[in-house]
C-alpha cells in the first residue's frame, strides 16, 4: 500500500511583486555618454518586497508559499528555480506564456551601499485569484502584501481576516485604492516616506495614529540603520538599529518584514520583534545582492547575543501555533 503524505500547512503565503535583479559596484553613476565605467562586482538575484520577505522567512525556518506572476522566460525560470532552492513553495505561483518577467538593474555605491534601481516591469498580466488560491491562503496564519495585484491584494485580506488569520503590507509610497486595502491590514509596514506621504501628517506619531484609525493594530516604520519605529494605540517604540559594514542596502526593508512577521509568529514582544528584525536586516547590508547575506535563525542570534541585546530567557525559535497578540 502506498504511503500518503501530506505537506505541513504553510505559515505564511505572500502576493506580491517579483522581478530578476542584476546589481553591480560603481563608484559613481556616470552621465550619458560618458566613458565606459567599470563594475567593482557584479551579481544576478531574485527580488521583489514579498518575494525577498519569503526568502527571509523560510532561511529562518518557517514555511513560506508565493502568490504571483512571471513569464516563461529566461527571468522568470530565474525566479521560480530561486525559490524553489530557498524552500518556498510555489504551487500557486502563474507563470504566463509568452509574457516578459520584471528586470531590475541596480548600480551600488561603492562607498557607501546605497543604490540606485532602473527597472523593467514586463509584460505579464495581473493576478487574478482563483477557488484554490482560497483554501491556499487560509490555510496560512499570516498573509503578506506589498500593493501589487491590488484586486487580488484586496480580496485575498478580507478572506485572511474573515478566517481569522494576519494580514501584513509593506507600503513603500502611495499606491491607487490603498484605502480599500488598509481597512484590513492588522500590521502595516512602512518606510520612513509613507507616512506623510499618505496623510499629509508631517509628524510621525501623528501620522501613525492615522493610519492605525484607517485599521492597522499595529504600526512599523523603518529608518535604516537608525533602526526603526513601532506604533499601538496604547504606546510606541524608537528601536534602534545596528552599525554594520554596509556593501549593499538592497533588500534590507525586504528582509526587515520578513524577520517582523516571523518575531511575529512567535508571539515575541513588539519591541523584542523589532530588535530581531533590526538585526537581520543589518545582515543583509553585509553583501551584494537583495538575498545573498540572509541569515539562519542562529546567525542573528549570535548577532544579536554578541551586541548584548538578545537574552537566554528569550524564546528559543519555535513557531507559535496560535494567533499573535499584536499588542
Amino acid at each position: 500500500m502506498l504511503e500518503v503524505t501530506t505537506q505541513p500547512p504553510l505559515d505564511v503565503v505572500g502576493l506580491g511583486y517579483c522581478a530578476w535583479d542584476y546589481l553591480g559596484i560603481v563608484d559613481h553613476i556616470p552621465d550619458f555618454d560618458a566613458p565606459t565605467v567599470s563594475l567593482g562586482d557584479l551579481v544576478s538575484s531574485g527580488g521583489g518586497p514579498v518575494a525577498t520577505a519569503l526568502v527571509a522567512l523560510a532561511r529562518l525556518g518557517a514555511r513560506a508559499g508565493y502568490i504571483g506572476v512571471v513569464g516563461n522566460d529566461e527571468p522568470g525560470c530565474r525566479i521560480k528555480g530561486a525559490f524553489e532552492q530557498a524552500g518556498v513553495d510555489v504551487q500557486r505561483m502563474r507563470v504566463q506564456s509568452g509574457a516578459r518577467t520584471p528586470v531590475c538593474l541596480v548600480l551600488v555605491q561603492a562607498q557607501t551601499g546605497r543604490r540606485t534601481i532602473l527597472c523593467y516591469r514586463g509584460t505579464r498580466r495581473e493576478v487574478h485569484l482563483q477557488p484554490a488560491d482560497h483554501a491556499y491562503i487560509t490555510s496560512a496564519r499570516f498573509l503578506h502584501l506589498d500593493g501589487h495585484h491590488i484586486s487580488a491584494a484586496i480580496t485575498a485580506a478580507q478572506w485572511m481576516r474573515e478566517a481569522g488569520g494576519t494580514v501584513v503590507l509593506d507600503a513603500n509610497k502611495p499606491r491607487p485604492r490603498l484605502d480599500e486595502l488598509l481597512p484590513w491590514v492588522d500590521v502595516l509596514i512602512t518606510n520612513a516616506h509613507f507616512p506623510a506621504a499618505f496623510t499629509s501628517r508631517q509628524n510621525l506619531a501623528d501620522a501613525a495614529d492615522t493610519l492605525m484609525e484607517l485599521g492597522a493594530q499595529i504600526v512599523v516604520t523603518t529608518q535604516g540603520e537608525s533602526g526603526c519605529a513601532c506604533f499601538t494605540r496604547e504606546r510606541m517604540w524608537n528601536v534602534p538599529g545596528f552599525s554594520v559594514p554596509v556593501v549593499d542596502t538592497t533588500g534590507a526593508g525586504d528582509a526587515f518584514h520578513g524577520a517582523f512577521i516571523y518575531g511575529l509568529m512567535q508571539d515575541w514582544p513588539i519591541e523584542r520583534t523589532a530588535d530581531f528584525a533590526n538585526a537581520l536586516a543589518a545582515l543583509n547590508c553585509t553583501a551584494l545582492g537583495g538575498r545573498a547575506a540572509l541569515p539562519t535563525l542562529d546567525q542573528v542570534l549570535s548577532f544579536l547575543r554578541s551586541r548584548g541585546r538578545w537574552s537566554k530567557g528569550w524564546a528559543s525559535g519555535t513557531l507559535s501555533a496560535r494567533k499573535p497578540s499584536l499588542g
